[in-house]
């Protein structure tokens, strides 16, 4: 990877005593200029950001911390959890068919990004249908969706 890019930490916020079950999160960012940068991956916990968010940072000792959101991408984040392990690939093949990354955390969680030119009512109403299968649920995590 290029000195462009940095991981930006981000604390989180539990839910409650168990969730997220890490107390922050440490996302890859492309530097545009000093203290500010382009979000390159899917969050998996962090809530209220997605890929190809621009947000500020500040910049020392070793860190750099986020600061606030300065412009939204237009992409959504969802996280899916796949109940068995061996559906997870068909899971992601199908979410990449409908236009969607995926980003795979652990073995059965997925990051998902959801670009502005795609249909998340689209993309949700498949997640709900296997959500009520049994095969899975989801979550939103940023929806940038109009």
């Amino acid at each position: 990877m290029s000195d462009d890019y940095v991981r930006v930490l981000f604390k989180l916020e539990k839910a409650d005593e168990d969730y997220p079950p890490v107390d922050y999160e440490r996302l890859w960012a492309r530097r545009l200029e000093p203290g500010l940068f382009e979000i390159d991956n899917i969050p998996f916990f962090v809530r209220d950001i997605s890929a190809g968010d621009v947000v500020s940072a500040g910049e020392g000792e070793g860190e750099v911390v986020f600061s606030e959101l300065v412009r939204g991408s237009g992409s959504s984040t969802l996280r899916v959890i796949v109940f068995d392990a061996a559906q997870v690939e068909d899971v992601r093949r199908r979410l990449q068919e409908l236009g969607c990354s995926t980003e795979l955390n652990v073995s059965k969680m997925l990051g998902v990004d959801v670009p502005a030119h795609v249909d998340l009512q689209a993309v949700r109403t498949w997640l709900m249908k296997e959500q009520s299968s049994g095969t899975l649920e989801f979550e939103d995590a940023c929806i940038r969706h109009e």
